[in-house]
């Protein structure tokens, strides 16, 4: 079988979606198959991928709805016998053959990494009437590229397939919850022997977009400083959101404070650095982010939204906050900077969270049995 993995979402460091990438390409490979992917620009992470695999770059997905994606796509399936479509990150992806007169003929799967933002209240709210509209063109949309397009939907949490089945926009028999799987956390430990601060960091491994709300962060961190409470906040990422953050921590006088990291080759040795992990969001699908941070035992603070509280539990091996409020977030952090033992017993809890859930390699298990169900039903 061969599987076309179509990624709209091209980051400038692969960390984690790496990872998974590379282990579903391997052990795609154990079972006879192969997988092919597009992405809409390249970049040095996916050298890995090219070792293994065959990696096309099509700027048309940034645009699918206007740059003729829908026959560039046919073309790349027919010069390369594609058995079966993944799609990942984008729905206007699935949505541009949905409106093609020609009607799609292969098997199709697309991959709901985070909320249908139509349908996340704070963002389009159900109670008044632009909202409404709003969310029944989309109901619209995603119906008619359920009928016509896809085959099977992945979900990555629980909230996404419930949200999916409420809203109609897809039935439960085409439904598979697949969480994202921890890397393999034998060697994550944090090591202090050769560190040269000694204030506590506080950190955060994320780019930089409206969806992870630095703003709340910083304005949090904004309220321990002005308290006092000596920590460093360390960002690691960058993206379009960077330098008005930068702007509001300059603004806020607690620059000097806060360390904008930008991007790194490994993320993962930034955790070995941090004291505290936080994850400020407006919406989540399955944080993979967050299941790193537990795999190095660090105590977790992050918005009490979306598909978080399914990992977090409130006081056992994290705490969790209220949605754009920085003074909850600041007084959560304020609990762990000033009790070491809090730091340890939610730290040590994290750790033993993520060591009895599914492995990367039983994620792209799943995966692959979703590709080979759509091949045997074929079509509908």
């Amino acid at each position: 079988m061969i599987i076309l993995n179509v990624l709209r979402y091209s980051p400038d460091f692969g960390g984690g979606m790496n990872q998974h990438l590379l282990t579903l390409t391997k052990t795609a490979k154990s079972k006879g198959h192969k997988i092919i992917f597009c992405f809409p620009a390249k970049k040095e992470w996916q050298t890995d991928l090219e070792s293994i695999s065959k990696v096309l770059i099509v700027p048309e997905i940034q645009t699918p709805l206007r740059s003729g994606f829908p026959g560039i796509l046919r073309k790349i399936c027919e010069q390369n016998d594609v058995e079966v479509v993944h799609f990942h990150f984008f729905f206007s992806l699935p949505f541009s053959l949905a409106l093609s007169p020609k009607s799609w003929k292969v098997p199709t799967v697309y991959h709901w990494h985070i909320p249908p933002v139509s349908l996340i209240d704070f963002l389009t709210p159900p109670d008044n009437f632009k909202g409404q509209i709003k969310r029944f063109i989309y109901t619209l949309v995603a119906r008619l590229t359920d009928l016509r397009v896809i085959d099977k939907h992945i979900s990555m949490s629980k909230e996404i397939s419930d949200l999916l089945l409420k809203n109609g926009w897809a039935s439960e028999k085409k439904i598979s919850y697949i969480p994202n799987g921890v890397i393999n956390i034998s060697n994550n430990k944090r090591n202090f022997s050769n560190r040269s601060f000694t204030n506590l960091i506080i950190g955060t491994v994320s780019n930089f977009r409206f969806q992870k709300d630095y703003e709340t962060l910083i304005k949090a961190f904004n309220i321990l400083c002005k308290e006092g409470i000596k920590s460093e906040l360390w960002l690691v990422g960058d993206g379009e959101t960077r330098p008005e953050i930068e702007q509001l921590a300059s603004g806020l006088g607690i620059k000097s404070s806060v360390r904008f990291i930008g991007t790194v080759p490994d993320p993962l040795e930034m955790y070995r650095q941090f004291d505290i992990f936080t994850l400020s969001t407006h919406y989540e699908g399955h944080p993979l982010v967050i299941l790193e941070a537990m795999s190095f035992g660090l105590p977790i603070v992050a918005t009490n939204i979306s598909s978080v509280p399914e990992t977090i539990s409130q006081n056992v091996n994290g705490l969790l906050v209220i949605h754009q409020d920085p003074t909850d977030l600041a007084e959560a952090l304020r609990k762990l900077i000033v009790d070491p033992g809090l730091r340890t017993r939610l730290g040590q809890e994290a750790r033993r969270t993520v060591e009895n859930q599914d492995s990367v390699k039983d994620w792209a298990q799943k995966i692959i049995k979703v590709y080979e169900e759509c091949l045997t039903q074929g079509k509908k």
